[in-house]
């Protein structure tokens, strides 16, 4: 049995299969972690989010900013910043109810101890602790699983609160949780969420910022932590870090690592 990751697909179903027959992945035996975004910007996020699902248990799923954009969008929240994705697709299907319920009941984080490994889409706060990412992870997974998801949905769609702090409300808390699992990338000095760039960092003239995983964190003493999201980062694997997303829906490729002993991968790549 193995272990891979994927990077974000974004309705790239053909790369998708292709880079999965590269790998040789054997569904009745090898486990599969998809590192968020499974729709939107490529042509099929349909083929790709029900190939997924047939899956079953052999997939790993955690949820992305888009994958979030979705359920926005099938729950009408308004307002909300991204109106001008097509979903009709997936909502429109007769099955759309059961592929929005698939989707909710997805991870935000997951954690594998006797790998590891911890994967989110965009990453982890350095504040939290295991238990910290274990709590809010969680939670944010119950109140998408509840029956007020679409007024939980409708209060995320904000870049407040910007730092963490214990003060801050539950309500508070879980959108900071929400955003820095799905959306972070650089932080202030202070720690506070910086969502005003995208490049990766060695194109960053901007004095202050640096990328969040740099940053003193005790759960990547412990874990790898492997995330999407980053596309301009691109493959980047330092210390207990990679990075995975590396832009096929921007026509570049589509990438797997293979999670191997003492915190050991091996890349993968399919030309997009």
């Amino acid at each position: 049995m193995s272990t891979f990751a994927i990077g974000d697909i974004q309705g790239c179903y053909k790369e998708f299969r292709s880079l999965l027959n590269e790998i040789k992945f054997n569904k009745n035996k090898d486990i599969l972690w998809l590192a968020g975004d499974l729709v939107n910007r490529g042509p099929n996020s349909f083929d790709v989010i029900k190939y997924v699902m047939d899956l079953e248990s052999r997939v790993i799923t955690v949820l992305g900013n888009h994958d979030f954009y979705l359920l926005a969008s099938y729950y009408k929240v308004d307002p909300w910043p991204h109106k001008n994705n097509n979903f009709n697709e997936i909502i429109d299907d007769p099955n759309g109810d059961k592929i929005i319920n698939w989707l909710k009941n997805q991870k935000m984080v997951h954690i594998d101890k006797y790998l590891g490994f911890i994967i989110a889409h965009a990453g982890i706060y350095p504040k939290w602790s295991l238990e910290d990412i274990n709590f809010l992870s969680k939670n944010i997974e119950k109140k998408l699983q509840g029956e007020n998801c679409y007024y939980f949905l409708k209060s995320l769609w904000s870049d407040e609160p910007k730092n963490w702090h214990e003060e801050l409300s539950e309500d508070e808390k879980l959108t900071f949780a929400v955003n820095v699992f799905t959306r972070m990338r650089y932080l202030n000095k202070d720690l506070s969420l910086d969502f005003s760039i995208k490049t990766k960092p060695d194109d960053l003239k901007i004095d202050g910022k640096c990328p969040w995983f740099e940053y003193k964190n005790e759960v990547l003493n412990e874990f790898k932590m492997i995330i999407g999201h980053w596309s301009t980062l691109g493959y980047y694997e330092k210390n207990n870090f990679v990075s995975i997303d590396t832009g096929c829906a921007w026509g570049k490729k589509l990438t797997a690592i293979e999670l191997k002993k003492n915190k050991k991968v091996k890349r993968y790549q399919v030309t997009c």
